[in-house]
């Protein structure tokens, strides 16, 4: 066994095809350690470099956060490639500090004013952590369960004294007046049993209703980086990498026509971002959005073959499409049925196959067997 990104024989890992950032899923698809594909290194550390940077400095890796798809202790923000500025509109530039987290509702994403602690500063000047009250509120209660949780709140504890040094702290909760700080007193109180001895310079009301929540607006200005690239190749590639397993064609992945984009994937510098992605663009891909002019709030990940080559596309959340090159065709690949394409639902985890005659309800033996190479994929009637 080798493994298909650098060619190892040491210590393999299990690798999730959909990243956990994105949401948890019906069957949890992986590449299992037992088959040898992903080493522990790959996995461990290259990739895991790349998740992170897309978690906090992607458009789209920001916005699961604001989501809270992968049910994490806190947001980070690193502000480097993504310029950020949320604007309350509720009068006082002082209430723009407030992090606006979303939420799924009624085919919409609407905002959600949570009870949070700002750290400013993290990873430089521009960047910041949130941290939920009712989750540090958990991982307190948690920490006497076991070592794994009390090691949780060591780590947290020990993350929140280092901010403390410059003074870097702001606290955002709810109240029922001017005069009301039960809330803020119990938020002190909770920093406090992190270590936190915090010193307010200022506090303002506001009265707000979470509907005016709705006035927030969020302005992010980014680029797509290369190592931005690479981590949505990675999971456009992991995914056809699924497919062939499932169609017992695993040896198709070490063929010398996917050498450039794992070598893409695992950093080559040599490699432009635009050989491999070659086209970003808002078109949507399945037949459904472009009649109804409205996009999936869902994963959409496909393959096929296109004049001689292998493309993917895909799209997270119903943002940017990405046409990913995966390599050469091959010629038992030129069939009618070749390709294979998924709608990944992260507000439910349910999965649908975009396959001509998807199946109503489908038992998670019959969604497994959805995945392969050869379920093709009409991007112009699905």
């Amino acid at each position: 066994m080798s493994c298909i990104y650098c060619g190892s024989q040491k210590e393999f890992n299990r690798e999730h095809v959909m990243p956990r950032l994105l949401g948890t899923f019906r069957l949890n698809l992986t590449i299992l350690a037992t088959q040898g594909l992903v080493c522990s290194n790959c996995n461990s550390v290259v990739f895991n470099a790349l998740e992170t940077e897309f978690t906090e400095d992607s458009f789209e890796g920001i916005t699961a956060q604001m989501l809270d798809l992968s049910g994490t202790n806190s947001v980070r923000i690193r502000g480097k490639n993504v310029k950020m500025a949320c604007l309350s509109n509720l009068g006082d530039a002082f209430f723009d500090e407030i992090f606006p987290f979303l939420r799924w509702e009624n085919d919409r994403f609407v905002v959600e004013l949570k009870p949070q602690v700002k750290v400013r500063n993290y990873g430089g000047e521009d960047g910041y952590q949130i941290f939920k009250i009712d989750a540090l509120k958990k991982v307190l209660l948690d920490s006497t369960k076991s070592k794994t949780k009390k090691d949780e709140y060591e780590n947290l504890k020990s993350r929140l004294k280092t901010a403390q040094k410059g003074n870097n702290i702001a606290v955002f909760v709810g109240a029922d007046s001017k005069d009301d700080d039960v809330q803020m007193s119990e938020a002190i109180t909770l920093l406090q049993t992190y270590g936190i001895q915090y010193k307010e310079r200022e506090r303002k009301f506001l009265p707000v209703k979470q509907k005016e929540g709705q006035q927030f607006i969020v302005n992010m200005n980014y680029t797509v980086t290369q190592n931005i690239c690479r981590f949505i190749t990675k999971v456009a590639f992991n995914y056809f990498v699924y497919c062939a397993l499932q169609s017992g064609r695993e040896s198709v992945l070490l063929e010398p026509r996917f050498d450039n984009v794992k070598k893409f994937i695992m950093g080559d510098e040599k490699i432009d971002k635009g050989e491999i992605v070659v086209e970003v663009s808002d078109d949507p891909i399945t037949y459904h959005e472009k009649e109804s002019n409205l996009r999936f709030a869902a994963h959409t990940i496909v393959f096929f073959q296109e004049g001689g080559s292998l493309f993917s596309k895909i799209t997270f959340l119903g943002g940017k499409v990405y046409k990913i090159l995966l390599g050469e065709s091959r010629e038992d690949f030129l069939h009618d049925n070749f390709g294979c394409g998924h709608l990944f639902f992260p507000f439910d985890g349910s999965i649908n196959n975009l396959t001509q005659l998807p199946k109503d309800n489908p038992t998670d033996d019959e969604l497994k067997q959805s995945f392969g190479l050869f379920r093709r994929v009409d991007l112009t009637r699905t």
